[in-house]
């Protein structure tokens, strides 16, 4: 779609699809907290998980490594359907293979524990392949609805919500899973059960996403130029010296993000005792803190750029593991820490899509989306079995820092910093400045 066209939309219609949008965003979020990453590593632990560093390192990789196949979206898109069908299609699948995980992987529905875990990772995954694909196309349409100048507001504004809503489901979650055994039905019931609810519950929310989604206008579904999603077109980001540079950015950033996580996850449930509640508490607190930031980062970003911003975020966010080489059981409150210092993820979580959206010329962009998404998720995946590989091996009391006198999770905490601390350095490398077709 080209700026005329975009101009001949009614200025109304497209504050309408942005307010739209901005529901799709936040009902879809709720449900997404609902039947979170660690409601499902609950789930996995309650299925008795031998080798447990590794199906966390699974269950929170795997999907990101079957979201490749999200480099097969723009070929999709505009052949099979539209980017509104398209989008409620793939939506409305991976809501339904999240409601199939309780009552598929419950125990003893299937042979073993160890079918029910395979089972749970295969649904985990087919859910976020479906909700990647759909993201490609759902990211292409909203560039459709902002103008350059203004997509960093628009953004900011839409991440408030959807990180606010995000943290009322982790109080919902939080509060329903303490409260569950001292209710009579939670004495008698399974421990798996909670989850099990809380999942479907997610689900439906999912579904129910999708309401503001079809009444969002099919704005620009026209706009791809011929052959956008053949092999040349697929092939057109790698040969774009300017968004490599952003793409290798992204790699790193998924890389240094995921080499820690399955390592922060079992140190905060299992050496600091921390519960899902309050798990979910720190991750709630973290959450209203990216909500009130993140439409003061969006106008941020418009006025002074998308990279400056992110540096001082990166920063920020990189510290917040040397909040965790320092925690202990009695000294837990340094995770507090953490959660303050990862509200400047908000700041990232505005500012890249929008400098990816920047950086991709119009016609080709669900090529560059795919691709963004698709080469640094499997970067986050590698790193994360990587880590889960690592707790396994020296998790239980050994060292890897023994040359540093460090105990295991200390010196994987340290290293993490210094990934991520060196992202702000490549951030350096980044030109900001927008594609030739963009607007």
């Amino acid at each position: 779609m080209d700026a005329a066209t975009y101009d001949r939309l009614a200025v109304l219609d497209r504050h309408r699809a942005r307010r739209l949008a901005v529901w799709n965003g936040a009902i879809w979020s709720f449900g997404n907290g609902l039947a979170s990453t660690t409601l499902i590593l609950y789930l996995a632990r309650e299925l008795r998980a031998e080798r447990l560093g590794l199906h966390v390192g699974l269950i929170l990789a795997a999907p990101h490594v079957i979201g490749l196949l999200q480099l097969g979206a723009p070929p999709l898109i505009g052949r099979l359907a539209d980017r509104k069908r398209f989008c409620m299609a793939t939506f409305a699948a991976s809501a339904l293979f999240v409601l199939a995980i309780p009552w598929l992987c419950a125990p003893e529905r299937l042979p073993s524990a160890q079918w029910s875990l395979l089972a749970l990772i295969l649904l985990w995954c087919l859910h976020h392949l479906m909700q990647y694909l759909g993201m490609v196309g759902l990211w292409s349409w909203l560039a459709d609805l902002s103008t350059l100048k203004a997509r960093g507001r628009f953004l900011g504004w839409r991440n408030r919500w959807i990180v606010a809503a995000g943290a009322s489901a982790a109080i919902v979650v939080g509060v329903f899973t303490w409260q569950w055994k001292s209710w009579g039905a939670g004495a008698e019931l399974p421990a798996w059960m909670p989850y099990g609810i809380l999942a479907s519950l997610g689900a439906g929310f999912m579904l129910t996403a999708l309401i503001p989604l079809a009444r969002m206008p099919a704005v620009g579904s026209s706009w791809a130029r011929p052959g956008s999603g053949s092999l040349k077109g697929l092939l057109r980001p790698f040969r774009d010296a300017r968004f490599l540079r952003l793409l290798l950015y992204g790699c790193w950033f998924s890389f240094s993000n995921g080499i820690s996580q399955s390592a922060q996850r079992i140190f905060a449930m299992n050496a600091l005792g921390l519960t899902l509640f309050g798990s979910l508490a720190l991750e709630t607190g973290t959450r209203l803190g990216q909500s009130v930031v993140s439409p003061r980062l969006g106008r941020l970003a418009d006025a002074v750029g998308n990279r400056r911003v992110m540096i001082v975020c990166q920063v920020l966010v990189a510290a917040g593991l040397l909040c965790y080489a320092v925690a202990t059981p009695d000294q837990w409150a340094w995770l507090i820490v953490a959660a303050l210092l990862w509200v400047a993820y908000a700041g990232l979580n505005v500012c890249l899509p929008n400098l990816m959206l920047k950086l991709s010329p119009r016609p080709w962009n669900t090529s560059y989306v795919a691709t963004f998404e698709g080469v640094r998720g499997v970067s986050y995946a590698a790193s994360t079995v990587l880590g889960g590989i690592l707790v396994d091996r020296w998790g239980g009391g050994g060292s890897a820092g023994a040359a540093l006198g460090l105990p295991f999770f200390a010196a994987l905490f340290l290293g993490g910093w210094a990934l991520r601390s060196l992202g702000a350095v490549l951030l350096l490398l980044v030109d900001e400045t927008p594609a030739e077709d963009s607007y």
